[in-house]
């Protein structure tokens, strides 16, 4: 029966620092207090893969319109087209 839990997920074991496991530890409690329901810093771990990965494909595509936008830009402006920024973008 064991066995039918696991369908659809790995199991993963890793080695954590003590520090970060307590903090997560500290965490989860927190949340399970806040939510009401019992959060494990597996719950955690899984909702930071899964926030990971999200961010990671973001970048990527962002990345790829940067790219595309550039290669665009370029064309338009050896045509003469002039480029007006009417909205401030922010700098880091």
């Amino acid at each position: 029966m064991a066995e039918k839990a696991l369908v659809g997920h790995h199991l993963m074991r890793v080695r954590i620092r003590k520090t970060i496991f307590d903090r997560l530890q500290d965490v989860a409690d927190e949340q399970t207090t806040v939510t009401g329901e019992h959060v494990t810093i597996s719950d955690l771990v899984r909702v930071a893969c899964y926030n990971y990965l999200v961010v990671y494909e973001q970048l990527q595509r962002l990345q790829a319109s940067q790219v595309q936008f550039a290669a665009e830009m370029q064309e338009r402006f050896e045509n003469g087209d002039v480029l007006i920024i009417t909205t401030p973008i922010l700098a880091s």
